[in-house]
């Protein structure tokens, strides 16, 4: 089946039995390279050729250099006539190969994914999601708005404006009570219901295979399209906004993941338990979408936390699933990990290499937001951690070009304050040792951990840098941890006028050491991809970093699922009431009135000129 064989050997001896092995593969149709690697040429060519398409290459005496340009060469000539091509799945007509895929369970969860792509196969990718998913689009988007809204109203007469936002909300409900279960919908929920627990494994995976191959086209010829567009409009900022705006709209239309259809579950649930009261929502007749998730979640898949494309955090829905998840395993203690850092930065590699995770990490992912997935601790640890679990939390990119015309500074720092909140510790992933990108998320950490300190939490942080070239150079590194040093004590000062909080370094707001909080990394690859093989180092400084984090978790008082779920809804809430002061032009004042009387205090103790 081979379009090439190669044969390595020491040597070609009379009586050794790899020369009778040799001897019938230069018979056969199929092109032979026979590379010798301890006999010497004998004064012929480097390469000589035995039979039609059969060449003998010898490397004894010959530099590197020299081997590669002449098997490039033979292996050119073997492929220049018609060469044999054939797909990986021929080789499972093999009888003597056994093929995991001939599994029953896997192809009843194959055939289950394939129901919901014949369904999808005929519709454009851009318009699947306001089909088939209607519950998340604009109605979940303006839900959202108006309960932002609702948080800081303006009218004179508080009351009806209140009762009319109220009234708007409960409208956006309905409506997507009324769109209900998609026919898509209809065949995701019933596979999960139907299948057993091997059987849904693989269902899932298959429907995230196919719904990778269904959307990857679409992606690459949107983006494409932004490439072409690019140089037109170079010169012409304004414009270039607008197009920046278009192309991402076109691909956060065209997006389409698993992450997608469960979030059309969350909402299906919200609006079904909307209009009843919070302690009878375990009474409403799809209480079975929260527990399907449970399942989902405690078997290691991935759950959205917070929306990123609507900035919300669906309360009622991740509540409903972890209370499933403590009804089946118990209010476990868990220790919380979150990671933060610039889009593309590498976070979503560093965990699943370190944690065997499978968040998603394919370029032209464009799905916002946090997820958490719990990774579970082996019996003979849980007595030395003190923990059950870990809960990891993985979030989207700050600065994402995704978000381009929108309001990202508000949308980061909402995000980061989240995130670091829930965390025991957060791991702050910065790519290489730019300036520029550490003074940005720099900016967005401080003013987090800030707001942590205001309310009595106490997260710690480690700061990592990736793709960071020699890091056994030690005087280099010191040297980094300085400049780190400085930019964050800066950027405390900076954030502390807007927190109004008393701060004057970076320690004064968490506890914080340089020396041990500071971790290089080797970039992950050996040279410029596809072709590069990996760093063993990167894994190595991955392994490192889960030893410190492990070591660090077994001296924390970690919390229960059910102090998460609550952290969850507290942090949320503050966030919301945050909003309403950046937004309510009232408490702004009242914020700002309390900044001058501290100024005009300092001024009459002579600490301070006006």
């Amino acid at each position: 089946m081979s379009s090439v064989n190669v044969v390595l050997l020491p040597q070609l001896n009379v009586n050794n039995n790899s020369k009778v092995i040799v001897k019938d593969l230069c018979k056969g149709p199929t092109p032979l390279v026979v590379v010798l690697t301890d006999e010497e040429d004998n004064g012929e060519d480097d390469v000589c050729e035995i039979g039609e398409r059969k060449y003998r290459v010898s490397l004894k005496g010959r530099n590197q250099s020299d081997v590669s340009v002449s098997l490039r060469g033979v292996i050119k000539n073997c492929l220049s006539e018609q060469s044999v091509i054939f797909s990986l799945e021929k080789i499972a007509e093999n009888s003597e190969m056994k093929v995991d895929e001939d599994n029953e369970a896997c192809q009843r969860g194959k055939e289950a994914a394939q129901q919901i792509m014949r369904l999808l196969k005929r519709e454009d990718p851009s318009t699947v999601k306001e089909k088939y998913l209607p519950c998340q689009g604009k109605l979940w988007h303006d839900w959202c708005k108006t309960n932002k809204d609702l948080r800081h109203l303006k009218n004179n007469n508080l009351e009806i404006e209140k009762s009319m936002k109220e009234a708007e909300m409960r409208e956006t409900r309905r409506k997507q009570q009324s769109h209900g279960f998609s026919e898509l919908m209809g065949l995701f929920v019933g596979s999960l219901r139907s299948l057993s627990d091997t059987e849904k494994m693989y269902f899932l995976k298959w429907t995230i295979i196919m719904l990778d191959d269904f959307t990857s086209d679409t992606l690459s010829d949107i983006l494409q399209e932004y490439d072409q567009k690019w140089s037109d409009v170079l010169a012409l900022k304004k414009k270039h906004d607008r197009l920046e705006e278009k192309i991402s709209n076109k691909l956060n239309a065209a997006t389409f993941g698993l992450e997608h259809i469960l979030r059309e579950m969350g909402q299906i649930y919200e609006a079904s338990v909307s209009e009843r009261r919070e302690d009878r929502v375990k009474d409403g007749d799809l209480s079975y979408l929260p527990e399907l998730a449970a399942e989902l979640m405690i078997t290691g898949h991935p759950m959205e936390l917070m929306d990123g494309d609507a900035a919300h955090v669906p309360l009622v829905w991740v509540s409903a699933v972890l209370d499933k998840v403590i009804r089946k395993l118990g209010d476990q203690r868990v220790f919380v990990l979150s990671v933060l850092g610039i889009q593309s930065s590498g976070k979503s590699t560093m965990l699943n290499a370190m944690f065997g995770l499978q968040f998603a990490v394919s370029a032209g992912r464009c799905t916002r937001g946090a997820f958490m997935q719990l990774v579970k601790v082996s019996e003979e640890m849980k007595e030395e951690l003190k923990f059950d679990y870990i809960l990891v939390v993985d979030t989207e990119g700050l600065r994402a070009l995704e978000l381009a015309g929108k309001d990202t500074l508000h949308h980061d720092n909402e995000l980061a304050t989240f995130v670091a909140g829930l965390g025991n510790m957060t791991l702050i992933n910065i790519f290489g040792e730019n300036p520029s990108e550490m003074q940005d998320i720099l900016q967005i950490v401080v003013q987090a951990f800030m707001r942590m300190k205001k309310v009595r939490l106490n997260p710690s942080c480690v700061f990592v840098h990736q793709n960071v070239t020699d890091v056994a150079a030690g005087e280099k590194n010191m040297e980094g941890r300085r400049r780190l040093q400085d930019r964050l004590d800066e950027m405390t000062k900076l954030a502390a006028k807007d927190e109004v909080c008393d701060a004057e370094c970076f320690s004064d707001i968490i506890a914080f050491d340089v020396q041990k909080d500071v971790k290089y990394f080797s970039q992950l690859w050996e040279g410029s991809p596809p072709m590069a093989p990996p760093n063993p180092r990167y894994s190595e400084n991955v392994q490192e970093l889960k030893r410190d984090i492990v070591s660090r978790a077994s001296k924390t008082n970690c919390m229960k699922l059910s102090q998460f779920q609550q952290r969850v809804k507290d942090l949320w809430e503050a966030l919301l009431r945050k909003y309403r002061e950046a937004n309510d032009p009232i408490l702004h004042f009242e914020k700002k009135k309390i900044e001058y009387f501290k100024v005009f205090e300092n001024y009459w103790k002579g600490e301070e000129s006006v």
